[in-house]
């Protein structure tokens, strides 16, 4: 599976944000795949031909899903599989994640054991996380620090799935239903994570963590993701998840210490770091 997962051509456009019958999606060559982000009002037939169309045009070799339960028996019924289950995503109904893949060869996880490995060692030992008032050295960044944020992010991340390292893509998202969050010492910026919140559904997803090589080991993700709990919990959202690295013990070890879920894995499903990685979903609700 070497070829499969390389690295992308360093020409290669971040994957586009896309409408499709209705549905949002997200896809490109960075990942190499289909992203069904929110299915909307679309009709499930006609959306997983058309997505399976562009899937054939294009050459990707994933089509990942999230569509509430109700609508995910045509999902099924064409060859998804089911990878992670949130409970109570929606008012009404569970969240499925679900992956096809156009090239068989992609869903082939030889890697499994070296992952329950990880997930093991993240949940050993966790220390009780302590209820402490408001973190005054964690704050919400703001459009004046989109410069710093994107310089941290380049510095952290070869690649990405998003363009994080682009000051306008980071600025559009604080527009869009993004909170920012960092931690500075002596006004130089060390952490920042984002709170991506979905008003229709009350969820966020906590996402894009990242702490410079030379302030690692300090807890920062953990404080970072406390704060944005409260915030959030505190503007009505009731339930936080995380799609992280399946290899990093440190990231899944600060969500399993502040009580997440674990909702299963997503095979071969997210380019970071110059490969295509294997992520596990985890939830938590606030509420």
């Amino acid at each position: 599976m070497s070829n499969l997962l390389a690295s992308p051509p360093p020409q290669a456009p971040y994957d586009v944000l896309a409408s499709l019958e209705g549905a949002q999606i997200q896809h490109g060559p960075n990942n190499n795949r289909i992203y069904l982000m929110e299915l909307g009002k679309a009709d499930p037939a006609r959306l997983i031909d058309q997505m399976q169309d562009l899937a054939a045009e294009k050459g990707y070799g994933k089509i990942f899903a999230k569509v509430p339960e109700h609508r995910a028996s045509q999902f099924l019924a064409k060859g998804f599989r089911l990878e992670a289950r949130i409970p109570d995503f929606y008012p009404e109904c569970d969240a499925l994640f679900l992956g096809h893949y156009p090239d068989p060869r992609r869903a082939l996880d030889g890697e499994t054991h070296q992952l329950h490995r990880v997930l093991q060692l993240a949940k050993r030992n966790l220390a009780p996380v302590p209820s402490t008032a408001v973190d005054t050295g964690v704050r919400r960044c703001t459009p004046e620090d989109v410069r710093t944020m994107a310089r941290l992010y380049r510095r952290v991340f070869p690649s990405y799935p998003f363009a994080i390292d682009d000051p306008d893509f980071l600025l559009d998202s604080m527009r869009d239903n993004v909170d920012y969050f960092c931690i500075e010492q002596q006004g130089r910026m060390l952490a920042v994570a984002a709170a991506e919140k979905a008003p229709h559904s009350l969820t966020a997803e906590m996402t894009d963590f990242a702490t410079l090589p030379d302030a690692q080991g300090h807890g920062f993700a953990g404080r970072l993701l406390q704060q944005m709990e409260r915030q959030i919990s505190h503007q009505g959202y009731r339930l936080a998840y995380t799609i992280a690295r399946a290899h990093s013990v440190g990231m899944n070890r600060t969500f399993a210490r502040h009580r997440y879920l674990m909702a299963g894995r997503l095979t071969n499903n997210t380019q970071i770091g110059g490969r295509i990685e294997t992520m596990n979903v985890w939830y938590k609700p606030l509420r």
